[in-house]
């Protein structure tokens, strides 16, 4: 009976901390997802034609015990089937060490493939998520692409007892507990639109889409794994021929909560550094810089400070992200004959 009882006080301890932590969406929140849109819209991949991987760390109210972390791995590409798409391009032959952002291409068919792995972590609560996609990408114009794409995957939420901390270090029925498996696997399914070109980007997209039931053990909490609506789009405009400047708008939405708004600006140098200013409506504004380095890196890096009264406690947030591109090497022949 006791056992009952704490199974169903974690549980309902459980939803409470994803409910506090994720009153506005229960995705994790990056500063960086403008650089990268694929985290949270299946068909934003492939608009180069490169392979891009990026790895990504999130740590967030350093002052706190047990403070919320998060890492993630994304990785995609372009398929070559047959006359569709041009496959990988050549990709910085000159072997600079302060490469030029790759272009987005557009007026070719694209089939993009694509995968994912996320780890959240708040106190003993973990949530671990992987999974893949399938998009295509279409001429609109001559010179916008539109694109539309499908994700698939696996995520397990669980307790970890080893992190919790009791007045009765010895509480045999907490004891008895740990010994059991404290955990819930679920199926999730995302889609996404996308629409672009060099200079213009407009995303759409909805995760959680099946709505899952939150239960731990085989206690049903009555909670669910909302659906989610993200809304990117971001424009470059040209300052001088070294200066870009790109406005951009996040939009986070899930059911029975308010929306929340992401403004930022980056201003891009030579199209291989940026710096970047953003903040969230209410909650709180972001520093960021990135740049990109050794011939296939880029490195972005951001700071979240907090405008509300939990600022005192939260000490702010850093996130960086590390990115690797990949394309072909310099086609000697191809050159030779034209």
């Amino acid at each position: 009976m006791k056992t009952r009882i704490l199974a169903q006080t974690l549980g309902l301890i459980a939803v409470g901390l994803i409910q506090f932590e994720l009153v506005a969406q229960q995705e994790t929140q990056f500063a960086n997802v403008i650089h990268n849109p694929y985290l949270f819209n299946p068909a934003a991949g492939g608009m180069t034609d490169l392979l891009q991987i990026d790895l990504g760390y999130r740590n967030q109210w350093l002052a706190a015990t047990g403070n919320p972390q998060s890492i993630y791995l994304s990785g995609h590409s372009q398929l070559k089937i047959g006359n569709s798409g041009t496959g990988w391009s050549e990709f910085n032959n000159r072997g600079e060490s302060l490469f030029e952002d790759p272009k987005r291409s557009v007026g070719t068919l694209k089939h993009i493939v694509g995968g994912k792995f996320m780890s959240d972590g708040i106190g003993p609560f973990q949530k671990t998520a992987i999974s893949g996609s399938y998009g295509v990408h279409l001429p609109l114009t001559t010179t916008i692409n539109i694109g539309v794409a499908l994700g698939a995957g696996w995520g397990n939420f669980r307790i970890d007892p080893n992190k919790t901390a009791l007045i009765d270090a010895n509480d045999a029925t907490f004891q008895q507990f740990a010994g059991q498996v404290s955990s819930q696997n679920v199926l999730d399914v995302q889609s996404g639109l996308v629409i672009y070109n060099e200079r213009f980007y407009f995303g759409i997209s909805g995760t959680q889409l099946l709505n899952n039931q939150i239960s731990v053990q085989t206690v049903e909490t009555g909670n669910t794994l909302n659906r989610h609506l993200f809304i990117i789009s971001s424009y470059r405009f040209p300052i001088s021929d070294e200066l870009e400047l790109e406005p951009f708008i996040h939009l986070k939405g899930v059911k029975n909560s308010p929306v929340s708004v992401d403004l930022g600006s980056r201003v891009r140098y030579n199209r291989f550094a940026f710096a970047g200013l953003q903040c969230r409506t209410g909650n709180s504004f972001v520093l960021s810089r990135g740049i990109n380095v050794m011939r296939n890196f880029n490195v972005n890096y951001a700071f979240e400070y907090g405008t509300k009264k939990v600022r005192v406690s939260n000490a702010g947030t850093h996130e960086i992200q590390l990115g690797f591109l990949l394309g072909n090497n310099r086609n000697m022949k191809k050159e030779l004959k034209e």
